[in-house]
């Protein structure tokens, strides 16, 4: 079930009446009723009992871990904390298990060539319980976070499983945190017209980026991909990929957060205009924040906090000074954040590298020669506040973006440099053309200047609060243009698959 479906969309009608109907006191039954369903019927009865363990798994050490702390009983073993590693690791072993078990084994097959060993690691068919990559996150958070005393542990087992499986966020996120909708889910929130307004907005606008732009670049970039087409032809592929993942991915977001607001539970935001970020580092701080927000609190934070690196950190600065040594320290912490974060993508090494690494190594580049950059602004005179530089640096990001994600479509990591190799041969931007149709090229280049107005819009106001304020007829008038835009310019053809979005993969 899609949830650009109309199944989806018919489960979702009877959800949201049930809710209405129900007493407020018990809606959240509703939501534990459909999130189960939704997971029977999207994923597999067999698998729902590996996610339910990992649900039995992180409620009993949390309530345990909260319980041995109040007591506040002295013994030379933190056993509070020994309880929280297992439960964590067992988390990590679990999405290790079914999202990079072929990528070890494959790399340990390689491992034992290079050793001249005959032996051979057989591949496993693992298929992945659904959603394993985004609730496995929030459960570790939620662990850790019952640990270090940020939240106090959910002591009803059916009101943590609602929290562990709650549908909307079962295909793509975003990744909650206990706290961000511990009061939401639960409350039993009223029904309200501007509640059911604004998840009917969000949802319009998410199908309009994922059916009228994202699918229809989808065969585009395909054919660029697997074709015969050299320089600017493949540049032109690779920054159309970034666009059709952003449309595709941002999206399904919409759908997803429309979807909980109409019954009044607002989800953490996944995506910031992305397109506005002078940096590599401000990019990932606009696009998938709850990752980013992810792997800086329950990754880094505790890996520079650890004693080993305060201590080597207090040498480096004696050594090389303070400014370098605390750069030099902050680096190892990112080293690890990007690898987490390149795994996470996808077991593969396009994914370490392509998703993860190259920022590593773009950001930290980017600072070693910061000074020299500086130099370069100050003899040239160029005004930084400037319009043409912040454009400047908009394109640059982007480009450097598009360029590290490309790797996440290529086979392997020689694919991709050899696709980058065809950049470099001539070749007549024409070809692209018979790609599509006019009126698809058209769309296309509507469709893009429509979000970049949306996300100019956004910088200056909440948009949607804008709409909120004109007359009703206005109002409407324009949900049914966006409504028709979907019905009418929506990719639906043979060959598409509506239901498939890029970030499911992961």
């Amino acid at each position: 079930m899609a949830i650009t479906s109309l199944k989806f969309f018919a489960f979702l009608a009877v959800i949201y009446l049930l809710y209405c109907l129900v007493p407020r006191q018990k809606r959240w039954f509703v939501l534990l009723g459909a999130s189960l369903f939704f997971y029977v019927v999207c994923g597999s009865l067999r698998l729902f009992v590996v996610t339910l363990l990992q649900i039995l798994v992180a409620y009993g050490a949390a309530i345990r871990t909260d319980k041995q702390q109040r007591e506040g009983v002295s013994t030379k073993i933190n056993t509070a904390g020994i309880l929280t590693c297992l439960a964590v690791l067992f988390q990590i072993g679990a999405l290790l298990y079914y999202k990079e078990m072929n990528f070890f084994v494959t790399n340990g097959n390689i491992l034992l060539h290079l050793l001249g060993k005959e032996s051979t690691l057989f591949l496993w068919q693992i298929v992945a319980p659904l959603g394993i990559s985004y609730y496995t996150l929030s459960y570790i958070a939620y662990i850790l976070d019952v640990y270090w005393g940020v939240v106090s542990p959910q002591r009803n087992f059916l009101k943590f499983c609602l929290f562990g499986i709650y549908f909307p966020i079962m295909i793509s996120g975003p990744i909650t945190r206990y706290q961000e909708i511990e009061q939401d889910l639960y409350a039993g929130n009223r029904a309200d017209y501007q509640g059911f307004c604004f998840g009917l907005q969000r949802i319009l606008w998410g199908l309009f980026k994922k059916l009228v732009i994202a699918d229809r670049m989808a065969p585009i970039i395909q054919e660029i991909w697997s074709g015969d087409f050299y320089g600017w032809c493949v540049l032109i592929g690779v920054l159309g990929y970034a666009w059709q993942l952003y449309m595709d991915f941002s999206g399904c977001m919409d759908i997803v957060l429309g979807a909980s607001e109409l019954f009044g539970i607002r989800l953490p935001e996944n995506f910031n205009t992305p397109l506005y970020a002078t940096s590599l580092s401000e990019y990932w701080r606009r696009w998938h924040i709850t990752l980013g927000a992810w792997v800086k609190d329950y990754v880094m934070y505790p890996i520079l906090k650890t004693k080993g690196l305060q201590t080597r950190a207090k040498k480096w600065k004696k050594k090389f000074g303070k400014k370098m040594g605390k750069k030099m320290t902050t680096w190892i912490g990112l080293f690890f954040t990007w690898l987490v974060v390149g795994l996470w993508h996808g077991g593969a090494w396009t994914f370490v590298f392509g998703s993860g690494l190259f920022f590593f190594l773009m950001i930290i580049g980017g600072q070693i020669l910061e000074p020299i950059g500086k130099w370069c602004i100050e003899k040239m005179h160029i005004p930084t506040q400037s319009f043409g530089w912040k454009l400047w640096q908009r394109i640059r990001t982007f480009v450097l973006f598009s360029a590290s994600i490309s790797f996440s479509w290529s086979a392997s990591m020689k694919d991709g440099f050899r696709m980058w190799a065809r950049c470099f041969k001539p070749t007549n931007l024409s070809s692209l053309l018979p790609l599509a149709s006019r009126a698809d090229w058209f769309l296309l280049v509507i469709g893009a200047v429509i979000v970049w107005l949306i996300s100019y819009g956004k910088q200056k106001e909440d948009v949607r609060m804008y709409v909120a304020k004109k007359a009703l007829p206005v109002r409407w008038i324009l949900y049914l243009v966006l409504l028709f835009a979907v019905l009418i310019c929506g990719v639906y053809g043979p060959g598409y698959d509506a239901s498939s979005f890029i970030y499911g993969q992961f």
